[in-house]
């Protein structure tokens, strides 16, 4: 599917409106561009043990409201503080962390961050650093170096080998750890999914579409030079119940959304409504 850049443009103007008028917070494009400079600026002096809790953060984030691990981040850093700590751990350290009430004691997450602390070892060991390993398959990585395709090909093969290499790093969660750092991706959360699958950008909200999502993310983001970790704030407030809270799940608030003219969802609630006259 075809999109054009103008429209995508208008778009993203009428998403930063809505979110604008529900929040009291006016876009300023140019302070994102400088804190994406800021990241890129993070990624360079990251140490291997930050972008180890950062990938545990990523991990129980995966699947709960955000707002239940942000009450429990201090803990859960706490409970995860560097890969060498981490990498010792065995079942009474488990049993200890599962009857910790202040943590997410969901255990599956538990042992996937354990063995992913010994795979971080194991990266590190290879490659003398996680950010080296990172820039194996790229020099210039985050934002890449060489030509468009090339960039996107690299791109894809360290998606691949982050999943195969760390527990409980699916397409979304390994998608969320990159946009962290700079790398050109969104987060395919079911709030951007919905947004996007209801605007009639994306075929379906599920995971069959997730590239379809990046791929328009990337779309979005050059038509308004801004960096796509905006784009993905800004079409994951129009969903969620902490922000905008207008694109719900359920009963979405289309009357205060600036985008309702050109939802495909919108125009088929109101042909349902009429229906029922």
């Amino acid at each position: 599917m075809v999109h054009d850049p103008g429209d995508l443009a208008q778009l993203f103007d009428l998403a930063e409106q809505t979110v604008a008028a529900c929040t009291d917070r006016a876009p300023d494009r140019e302070h994102e561009r400088q804190s994406y400079r800021d990241t890129l600026e993070l990624f360079s002096r990251e140490t291997d043990d930050g972008f180890f809790r950062n990938h545990v953060a990523v991990i129980f984030f995966s699947g709960f409201k955000a707002s239940i691990v942000e009450a429990k981040l201090p803990a859960i850093c706490d409970a995860f503080p560097d890969i060498n700590t981490v990498s010792a751990y065995g079942g009474d350290q488990i049993d200890a962390l599962m009857g910790n009430p202040g943590l997410i004691r969901n255990r599956a997450k538990i042992t996937a961050v354990i063995g992913n602390a010994r795979s971080f070892q194991a990266i590190i060991s290879r490659h003398g650093s996680f950010r080296a390993y990172l820039r194996s398959f790229n020099e210039g990585f985050p934002e890449g170096a060489g030509d468009p395709a090339r960039i996107l090909d690299d791109l894809d093969r360290l998606q691949a080998d982050l999943m195969n290499r760390l527990a409980y790093f699916g397409p979304a969660t390994t998608k969320h750890f990159l946009m962290d750092y700079g790398f050109n991706f969104i987060k395919p959360d079911v709030h951007v999914m919905r947004v996007l699958h209801r605007l009639g950008l994306v075929k379906t909200a599920g995971g069959e579409s997730y590239q379809d999502a990046v791929r328009i993310g990337r779309l979005i983001a050059d038509a308004v030079d801004v960096p796509i970790r905006y784009v993905d704030t800004v079409l994951v407030s129009l969903g969620m119940t902490s922000v905008a809270n207008l694109c719900r799940k359920t009963e979405p608030q289309c009357s205060d959304c600036l985008l309702r003219s050109g939802c495909a969802h919108y125009h088929d609630l109101q042909g349902e409504r009429m229906k029922c006259i």
